[in-house]
């Protein structure tokens, strides 16, 4: 599995397009399917599991939210709080990490 992380509108899906070939299946805006596992109570550590198992050859694109301001709304601190943890867990995880700003990504694992 490769994990490409950075913050939004960087270029994140332009580079997988354009360094990966055919025969991944991708998965973008992973950030929002936690959004999304969270607001019908799922757990999103234990979903991301199960992601693991079903494919090698995955490429999860999730920006980068837990810089900047921390939320007001204790659901958004929650939900910044599980991105990260739930990136954390995947980048431990994959074959590769790869940090995207500007359009230019950089092998950080």
């Amino acid at each position: 599995m490769i994990l490409v992380i950075g913050g939004a509108y960087q270029g994140k899906e332009d580079y997988v397009r354009e360094h990966f070939g055919e025969g991944y299946m991708v998965i973008n805006h992973y950030h929002q399917k936690i959004r999304k596992q969270l607001q019908q109570g799922l757990e999103p550590l234990k979903e991301a599991e199960g992601l693991l198992v079903e494919d090698e050859k995955l490429i999860i694109i999730c920006d980068e939210v837990g810089y900047g301001l921390v939320p007001m709304e204790p659901e958004e601190r929650l939900y910044r709080e599980q991105v990260g943890r739930v990136a954390g867990y995947l980048a431990k995880r994959a074959n590769q990490v790869i940090r995207v700003v500007c359009g230019i990504g950089v092998r950080i694992k």
